[in-house]
């Protein structure tokens, strides 16, 4: 089970990058934010990956890396915009959706076949849907979906899980042609090349907030590596939807976040909401293969 705790310890890593990336969006534009995170991921990964020995590179390798950046380009301007307009307990239990795509996309991309009793989880997502989008009140099933499809931040984060449940697949590709480091530090200078490109065309004083920002950007880009490196190491020992669903255990570290943090409101409720989400996603990987 040793996949287990390195997949939590990366849900962890994750929701304290989800929350940090709040705290940073306060004051910076979400295309500088995102260029100067993941070019500093980039550092950290290559400077371990220096340490350890570049890895012999496998075919699909180059492949397996534009494929899974371009996603994560895209799931990472949807999920800044998300956090910036949403609660963060609201928004990151949404990510929880991603082991349900993953049924589709493991199967198509890897041969993974999900089981029947799959559907109970995904029921259990859905109820912890409703009760996440519902104020306390005895609200009708209409009102509360009208709640998720009326708000911005919700759905873009649906989009995010859908991009990170494709995307999650290439991850594993990419560390199999390489190893747990060095793969991922170039998805990671992809994707932050293509962020600070951005930022440069949109003319956002990006030059000097780069300068000003750096230290909270290198903080949360060497947490964001942390978080790479533990989930790629759990990707070594196990299938993706596995490690996935143990890694959306940073849905409840997130409400909590929202919660303490930020002081959002009806945090029990987003709560209960979350943990039976997280339920349902720990239910189809439990009866995969039942």
């Amino acid at each position: 089970m040793v996949w287990f705790l390195f997949a939590l310890f990366g849900a962890l890593f994750d929701s304290l990058f989800y929350m940090l990336s709040k705290r940073l969006l306060r004051n910076t534009d979400q295309y500088v934010l995102a260029g100067g995170v993941f070019l500093s991921s980039f550092v950290v990964l290559l400077a371990v990956s220096l340490y350890i020995g570049i890895p012999g590179i496998g075919q699909g390798f180059y492949a397996s890396v534009l494929v899974t950046a371009v996603l994560n380009v895209i799931a990472a301007v949807l999920y800044y915009r998300a956090l910036r307009i949403t609660d963060l307990s609201l928004s990151i239990p949404m990510i929880s959706f991603t082991p349900v795509f993953l049924i589709l996309t493991s199967f198509i991309l890897l041969g993974e076949s999900p089981s029947s009793l799959g559907i109970a989880g995904i029921l259990l997502i859905v109820a912890g849907s409703y009760i996440l989008n519902s104020s306390g009140k005895s609200t009708g099933l209409i009102d509360t979906f009208r709640n998720i499809t009326g708000n911005r931040g919700i759905l873009y984060m649906l989009a995010v899980a859908f991009l990170f449940s494709i995307s999650a697949n290439f991850d594993k590709l990419v560390v199999k042609n390489s190893d747990p480091y060095f793969g991922h530090s170039m998805v990671f200078l992809v994707i932050g090349a293509s962020f600070l490109v951005i930022s440069w065309v949109r003319k956002s004083g990006s030059q000097v907030s780069y300068y000003r920002n750096f230290p909270g950007f290198f903080i949360v880009g060497s947490v964001l590596a942390l978080e790479a490196i533990a989930i790629n190491i759990a990707y070594t020992m196990q299938i993706v939807p596995y490690v996935i669903s143990v890694k959306r255990t940073s849905i409840l570290f997130g409400v909590l976040f929202g919660g303490l943090v930020f002081r959002e409101k009806n945090i029990h409720i987003k709560v209960l909401g979350a943990v039976v989400m997280l339920t349902g996603a720990v239910f189809i990987i439990l009866f995969e293969n039942h």
